[in-house]
């Protein structure tokens, strides 16, 4: 028992290590994440991505707040991925993760929901215009790129 808890601890700090803080300054708030993880951590880990769909890590947000605020640049290509982990001592680690390319378009908001519910992890993603009802985004892999 000693020893699972260890390893599990081992791998949560390892897990963490090479993370940086996601920079508060970079963009005027335009994206809320309401995360319900209901015994599962959460991380949104967020890279810029150029022309050529090459990426730049940029920082990670933890999920763990009932609401996570933060800006991404508008008219510009953001990759974002989700990262959903839990352990137990019956099934052990599980990880999950989810990601979708993200242009935002300036003036406008942008809802994002992860949940996990009945062994189930879901990112929905919507967008808010200034005006105007809201319309969900389809999730949109890497190899989406335009580039690719």
């Amino acid at each position: 028992m000693r020893a699972a808890l260890a390893l599990a601890c081992l791998l949560i700090a390892g897990c963490s290590a090479g993370r940086k803080p996601y920079p508060e300054d970079l963009a005027p708030k335009n994206v809320s994440v309401r995360p319900a993880l209901a015994g599962v951590k959460g991380a949104l880990h967020i890279h810029r991505m150029d022309a050529q769909c090459k990426t730049e890590y940029l920082g990670s947000v933890d999920l763990d707040q009932p609401a996570v605020a933060l800006g991404i640049p508008a008219g510009r290509a953001s990759y974002l991925v989700f990262d959903f982990s839990n352990w137990s001592l019956l099934r052990g680690s599980h990880a999950m993760s989810q990601e979708t390319l993200l242009t935002p378009r300036a003036g406008y908001r942008y809802e994002i929901e992860a949940s996990y519910r009945n062994d189930i992890y879901n990112v929905v993603l919507r967008e808010l215009p200034p005006k105007g009802a809201p319309r969900e985004l389809p999730l949109r892999d890497f190899s989406a790129c335009p580039a690719k």
